[in-house]
């Protein structure tokens, strides 16, 4: 054998072992042997818990507060401003989000009115909107149609 894989060589009894190293491994082993209650793994009743009340069947309407979200990111666009090109919303009460795009301006009866396309990202899904925005006599706009599809 050589001699660097003497200084590796494991001694073969346990006499070669410290006393004190004999008996720590004598302590740890024998508590190992006493075994492992399987018991103890089962249910704890201890923890008690409320139950969640019963669905009541309605569902808040997330597309009308989405909707208004939409009303309120039209109106903020400046009627002297040329139409934008693209105008995020977002609608923090439902997580709603979407794009307001392809604007274009146009002239009903004395007032200046613009059309455009919204797309909605819900949890529920994705859908678009046509509508169309006039502006009012003080200035702001007020969105006249707003149809999914």
């Amino acid at each position: 054998m050589s001699r660097a894989a003497q200084g590796w060589r494991v001694p073969g009894s346990a006499a070669a072992l410290p006393r004190l190293g004999l008996a720590a491994c004598t302590l740890l082993l024998g508590g190992c042997a006493g075994g492992f209650d399987l018991g103890r793994l089962d249910t704890d009743r201890s923890i008690v818990t409320n139950s969640v009340g019963a669905p009541t069947g309605q569902q808040p309407d997330t597309r009308v507060s989405d909707e208004a979200a939409i009303r309120a990111a039209i109106a903020a666009w400046s009627p002297s401003e040329p139409p934008p090109a693209t105008v995020p919303w977002v609608n923090a009460n439902t997580g709603s989000s979407g794009a307001i795009v392809r604007v274009a301006d146009s002239a009903e009866a004395g007032k200046r009115c613009r059309t455009f396309t919204v797309s909605r990202e819900s949890f529920g899904g994705s859908s678009r909107y046509a509508g169309k925005a006039c502006s009012a006599a003080g200035g702001s706009w007020i969105v006249t149609e707003l149809e999914q599809g």
